[in-house]
C-alpha cells in the first residue's frame, strides 16, 4: 500500500510558467505542501481545476479557474478526469489517499478510492491553517529527536541477556556507561521512520537509581512485573489466535491473586509463552538511554517524548509490525509499545533545547 497525497489547488498565484509546486502561494496551499512532504508518502499531486491531476515538478501556465465557481455536472465530469488520470498511476483500491484539499476538490472523488482520508474535514480556513503548524511542528520535532536519538551509543537486548545469564549485570552497565537515573528510548528491528530506526517505546522509572532494575525487569520471565512484556506476550497469542491470551491477562502479582487463580493458569503453558518473549525482545530490540536524576524531569519528558512521536504522521509502523496483532487499539494505531501518555502535550522548541544540552552533557 502506498501513501498518495492529494491537494487542491489555489486562487492565489505567480503570474508566470512554472513548476506547479510553486505556483500557487497562498498560505494554506504552502502549509498544505510542507505538511503533506513531512509524510514522506510515495507520491504527492496538485488537484487543478483546470488541468486536473498535476505533479509537483510539472510546469504547467498560470490561470483562472476554480471549481468553486462551477455547477455540479461540471465538477462531476472534472472528477471522473481525475480519476483516469489517477488510475494510470496509482492503485485506486490499495492505496491510501490523504486529501488535503476543499468539499468540491474531493466529494466526486470519493466514490472511486477505497482508502482515504480527510484530516482537516470540518475545518474552517484559520483553523486549518492553525492545524496544519502544528502538525508540521510536531513533526519537524520528532524528526529532530529521532536523528539524536539514533546518534547516541546503542545497546543491545541480546548483550544485556547475556549479562545477565554471566551474572555480570553490574560490570556491564558500568561498561556500558548506563547510567543508573535516566529515560530510555527502545528501537526494533524492521521499524523505521525518519529515514532512520524509528522510536517504538520512551520509559523511565520513578524510584530513586532504578533504570538498571527497569531494564533488567523487560528481560525477567514475569509478565505481572513489566508491561512492555505482557504487551508483546499479548501480541504473540493474538497473532496466533491462541486462546490462552484469557489467561495471560490474569495478573498474579499479589498473594490473594496467586491463591485465587493459579490452579486455574497452565502454568507450564505460561513459562513457555514468557521465553518467547524474552527471546522476541533478545533478538529485536535495542536502546539508547540517557542521564536524569530529577525524578520530575524525567517524568516531564518522557511524557513528552512519547506524545511528540504519538503525534508524529510519520511515525507509523511497518505492515510486518508485530504491535498490529495487540489487542490494544492504542498500540496499534500509536506505532507504540505504550497505551499510557499518548497524544497528550508534545515537546516544544524551549524542551527541544533542554533536551539537546542534557544530550550533549551526558555525552
Amino acid at each position: 500500500m502506498k501513501k498518495i497525497i492529494l491537494i487542491s489547488c489555489a486562487s492565489k498565484k505567480i503570474n508566470k510558467k512554472t513548476k506547479a509546486q510553486d505556483l500557487y502561494i497562498s498560505a494554506l496551499f504552502q502549509k498544505n505542501l510542507k505538511y503533506a512532504k513531512s509524510l514522506n508518502p510515495d507520491k504527492i499531486f496538485i488537484l487543478s481545476a483546470k488541468y486536473g491531476l498535476l505533479k509537483l515538478d510539472e510546469e504547467v501556465e498560470p490561470y483562472d479557474k476554480t471549481l468553486n465557481k462551477m455547477r455540479s455536472y461540471e465538477i462531476k465530469e472534472w472528477a471522473n478526469s481525475v480519476l483516469s488520470q489517477l488510475q494510470k498511476v496509482v492503485d485506486l483500491n490499495k492505496d491510501e489517499f490523504v486529501f488535503l484539499a476543499g468539499n468540491n476538490y474531493r466529494k466526486f472523488l470519493l466514490s472511486g478510492i477505497k482508502n482515504y482520508k480527510i484530516p482537516m474535514l470540518g475545518l474552517g480556513i484559520g483553523k486549518q491553517l492553525k492545524w496544519l503548524k502544528k502538525k508540521i511542528k510536531v513533526n519537524e520535532i520528532c524528526h529532530t529527536i529521532h536523528q539524536w536519538f539514533n546518534g547516541i551509543k546503542k545497546h543491545s537486548y541480546y548483550q544485556l541477556f547475556n549479562a545477565m545469564k554471566k551474572d555480570s549485570l553490574s560490570q556491564w552497565f558500568n561498561e556500558q556507561g548506563i547510567p543508573k537515573n535516566g529515560i530510555y528510548i527502545l528501537f526494533e528491528k524492521g521499524e523505521l521512520a525518519h529515514s532512520t530506526d524509528k522510536i517504538v517505546r520512551i520509559g523511565t522509572h520513578t524510584g530513586n537509581s532504578k533504570l538498571w532494575s527497569r531494564l533488567k525487569e523487560h528481560l525477567i520471565e514475569n509478565k505481572d512485573r513489566s508491561i512492555f512484556r505482557k504487551n508483546i506476550g499479548r501480541a504473540l497469542l493474538n497473532k496466533d489466535k491462541d486462546p490462552f491470551l484469557k489467561q495471560w491477562e490474569i495478573d498474579l502479582i499479589t498473594k490473594k491473586a496467586k491463591e485465587l487463580h493459579s490452579n486455574s493458569i497452565d502454568l507450564t503453558k505460561q513459562k513457555e509463552i514468557e521465553k518467547r518473549v524474552t527471546k522476541y525482545i533478545r533478538d529485536n530490540f535495542s536502546f539508547v538511554v540517557f542521564q536524569i536524576d530529577n525524578k520530575d524531569k524525567r517524568l516531564e519528558l518522557e511524557s513528552k517524548i512519547i506524545s511528540t512521536v504519538s503525534l508524529c504522521d510519520e511515525c507509523n509502523p511497518s505492515p510486518n509490525w508485530l504491535g498490529l496483532f495487540s489487542p490494544k487499539e492504542k498500540i496499534r494505531k500509536s506505532g507504540l509499545w505504550l497505551v499510557n501518555k499518548l497524544c497528550k502535550t508534545p515537546l516544544s522548541e524551549k524542551d527541544l533545547k533542554e533536551l539537546k544540552n542534557i544530550l550533549e552533557n551526558a555525552g
